[in-house]
């Protein structure tokens, strides 16, 4: 019969070790909380010495910047997100400048994506092959336009599921 040998303790247990998961635990963490922030507007970019920056109240309505969808034939666009009328300003400026980032953050994972921006767009600027039956989708937020044979490998480049929330469409059927 064999008898057990004592290790000492067990390796998350020793001192060293749970330091330093702790630490690796905690830099996720961190970086999240501060593209939150960033994202939400809790922290303001520091001005260089000299120049002025005026402080915008946060009583005072969000301003959306529309663009028009462009229906070249041969491209399509990727609708990451159909929203209804019914939802905030605040909101939406969230989604647009997420998806921004999020595409900056994911543009090594696939050339089309590099210096892409996500564009938001009233019904009425949409091209006619993307504008769903469903009345009451008002605002598209979309990037693009990207040959048509690209576009579909480009959900995958930014981890969304194809279909729902990324959807290749042609602009033109």
């Amino acid at each position: 019969m064999q008898s057990a040998r004592y290790a000492g303790p067990p390796l998350f247990a020793r001192g060293h070790n749970r330091r330093t998961l702790v630490a690796l635990a905690a830099v996720p963490l961190v970086v999240g909380i501060g593209i939150g922030l960033l994202i939400g507007g809790g922290l303001e970019p520091s001005t260089p010495a000299g120049t002025t920056a005026s402080a915008t109240p946060r009583n005072e309505p969000v301003e959306l910047e529309y663009s028009d969808m462009p229906c070249d034939p041969g491209s399509s666009v990727l609708v990451l997100h159909s929203l209804e009328g019914a939802m905030p300003a605040e909101d939406v400026k969230v989604l647009v400048d997420y998806e921004s980032l999020w595409v900056k953050y994911r543009e090594s994972a696939n050339p089309a994506l590099r210096g892409q921006t996500a564009f938001l767009s009233r019904r009425d600027d949409v091209c006619s092959a993307i504008v769903p039956d469903d009345t009451r989708f008002s605002q598209f937020i979309w990037i693009g336009p990207f040959p048509s044979v690209v576009a579909p490998g480009l959900c995958e480049a930014l981890l969304k599921v194809p279909g729902r929330n990324c959807i290749a469409a042609q602009v033109v059927r």
